[in-house]
């Protein structure tokens, strides 16, 4: 893991990019955790959390993080789901049978599925009727249920991306009915308890508004002044967007994102399987530049893929951009809104991060053990299956190997390590770790003279051929 001597060296281009970003975009203050592995490994402040006060931000400085909520209703339904609840195919009114009222325009109301809910992909209007932006005022949950006739499918469902944060607010509702707890109550219970996020709150208690930065909305038109923004609850539509949080919090948010992609996995709140299948894309671009997960979105820069969610609700943006692969992430939170820096900004610096310190590497814990070069001796040479697949067993310096296929060769296994399994009672036989044979047992035969003819992985005989 990069120490905070690595990540200072990169502190010049980090503070090069936020204070461009910072005056394109107006930005009163700028806060930028950079998470590796299970730790905020670097926090950057710039600008003031209220304008007129020397008061950088800080780790604990509070924003509003809006629409990373739907990370936090997706990890509710999947709860759900594995409790036997709910399946992710099953059309909202089956649960919710009140959605028969609402009109199709295009489509069906049965295409209306929970998992095309959580993608984006439902075919339903962005806002619900009463909403208004401009007020700003948020239907109540009253309202919004009682509306279902006003709700219309104005797309067919599955045909193209719709952003909605209707769904997503029907989806908090669907939780109060399967769970039988309010909405807020299941988030802090069953998610935000187990995994420490103590400020991370739909409603701030005095002492949590005292960590809140001020937050502002951009001029008037033939103005150059930001104002102060006004402050709404989104009411009937929280699960869309009303979480507040900080990059301490959502530094321990992102680490348990990193666990999908772990050997070991000890969260309290979803199977490492399931974290997994949320991460999957349900939906990709035609050139595999982007895609849709289960509530999270994924952008793909060169041989880096990135999940994503970022958020803007009157006086703060936000974005958080990781790479489970790398085990690295980045979150942007600022104080101003509309504005396009977090989403740009985190995505920028978490490549450079990676790039520059590599990928955080899991310790794992096994009970294999490294072949000695002796012991390896019998084994290393080049062997060849029907109907014409070439493996070459070889030692270097992490031991006894399969080694990568030569030019011309079709190689389907390896690479890969080959290394004793003390729980297999079988000297001349090694466990695969990595590439295709990834936990197979490599079984060797032996000649008089004690040297490796040949060898079974995966079906096929391979015989010595050196």
């Amino acid at each position: 893991m990069a120490s905070s001597t690595d990540l200072a060296s990169l502190e010049p281009k980090i503070a090069e990019l936020a204070n461009a970003s910072m005056a394109q975009d107006r930005i009163p203050g700028l806060s930028i955790g950079i998470v590796r592995g299970d730790s905020l490994e670097g926090y950057f402040s710039f600008g003031t959390q209220t304008l007129g006060e020397e008061k950088p931000p800080t780790a604990q400085t509070i924003s509003r993080v809006a629409s990373i909520t739907k990370t936090f209703t997706g990890t509710a339904i999947l709860k759900l789901r594995d409790l036997g609840q709910l399946e992710l195919d099953d059309p909202l009114l089956v649960h919710m049978p009140d959605f028969t009222v609402a009109s199709a325009l295009q489509g069906t109301l049965e295409e209306v599925t929970i998992r095309r809910l959580m993608t984006h992909y439902s075919g339903l209007r962005t806002e619900h009727p009463l909403t208004d932006w401009n007020a700003p005022s948020f239907p109540t949950a009253e309202e919004l249920l009682e509306g279902f006739a006003e709700i219309g499918v104005v797309i067919p469902p599955d045909s193209q991306w719709k952003y909605s944060n209707l769904a997503v607010g029907l989806l908090g509702h669907l939780i109060e009915h399967l769970s039988g707890l309010p909405y807020e109550q299941y988030i802090y219970e069953e998610i935000t308890g187990p995994l420490g996020l103590t400020n991370t709150r739909f409603e701030l208690d005095s002492k949590q508004e005292q960590l809140k930065s001020t937050g502002y909305s951009q001029p008037l038109p033939g103005s150059e002044d930001i104002r102060e923004a006004p402050y709404a609850s989104l009411r009937g539509i929280s699960a869309a967007g009303q979480l507040h949080s900080n990059v301490d919090d959502l530094a321990k948010w992102m680490s348990f994102q990193f666990s999908s992609g772990r050997a070991n996995h000890s969260s309290k709140v979803l199977a490492a399987s399931t974290l997994a299948e949320m991460h999957r894309p349900v939906y990709m671009a035609s050139d595999w530049s982007n895609g849709q997960a289960l509530s999270w979105r994924m952008n793909r820069r060169d041989d880096l893929v990135f999940h994503n969610h970022g958020g803007g609700i009157q006086g703060f943006a936000s974005n958080m951009v990781f790479s489970i692969k790398a085990q690295t992430g980045v979150i942007v939170l600022a104080n101003i809104w509309p504005n396009p820096t977090p989403y740009v900004l985190a995505e920028d610096i978490a490549e450079m991060v990676i790039r520059k310190l590599g990928f955080v590497e899991e310790a794992v814990e096994s009970n294999l053990v490294t072949v000695g070069e002796a012991d390896a001796a019998p084994f290393v040479g080049r062997y060849w299956a029907e109907p014409g697949t070439y493996a070459d067993v070889v030692f270097g310096e992490s031991g006894l190997a399969l080694g990568a296929p030569k030019g011309g060769d079709y190689g389907l296994h390896g690479p890969g390590g080959l290394q004793s399994d003390p729980s297999v009672n079988a000297p001349s036989s090694f466990r695969v770790v990595g590439g295709r044979g990834a936990g197979e047992l490599a079984e060797f035969s032996l000649n008089d003279d004690g040297k490796a003819e040949s060898f079974r992985l995966g079906g096929f005989l391979y015989r010595r051929v050196d």
